[in-house]
């Protein structure tokens, strides 16, 4: 289990890295265009991602969550709390992974769950934004569209 949730934890960072270089190349007017999808605009879909992410690693460590993450608009600001939450990842080991944590929702619901099913659903959540991320950046005609499928950044690794 360490060593695939490691995996998603690197990937996820090289993963938003790529979204992030990239659209750091549009201008402010095109981040923040109405394109329909569950957040209305390509910036409000980074920073959702860098919310969640520290939302989680919040309740992984058992401290109040703050939504959002920060006050901070720029794209870029999401890189730090996803290298936050991958040094946190990396840092469990199997017995921290397998460990029951009570944390709540942002309505206040109390949940108990496994970090290892935490941290699952996290990388899986930020997955499935960056794929929303492809069809707004198609959607507004953008090229360049950064490839992110995992197997593409396990090519990468050391062999």
């Amino acid at each position: 289990m360490k060593i695939i949730l490691d995996q998603l934890a690197d990937y996820g960072l090289w993963a938003n890295t790529r979204f992030v270089q990239r659209l750091q190349r549009e201008a402010d007017e095109v981040l923040d265009r109405n394109v329909p999808s569950s957040f209305p605009s390509l910036r409000s879909t980074l920073l959702h991602i860098r919310d969640a992410e520290n939302a989680w690693h919040a309740r992984l460590r058992g401290v109040p969550v703050i939504w959002p993450a920060s006050p901070e608009r720029a794209i870029e600001d999401l890189l730090k709390y996803t290298l936050q939450l991958r040094d946190l990842a990396r840092s469990y080991d199997d017995a921290d992974l397998g460990s029951t944590v009570l944390y709540h929702d942002l309505r206040g619901n109390e949940h108990r769950q496994t970090r290892w099913h935490m941290l699952l659903h996290c990388f899986n959540h930020s997955t499935q934004h960056r794929g929303q991320l492809i069809t707004m950046m198609r959607a507004l005609g953008l090229e360049d569209i950064p490839a992110n499928d995992l197997v593409i950044f396990q090519r990468s690794l050391p062999k």
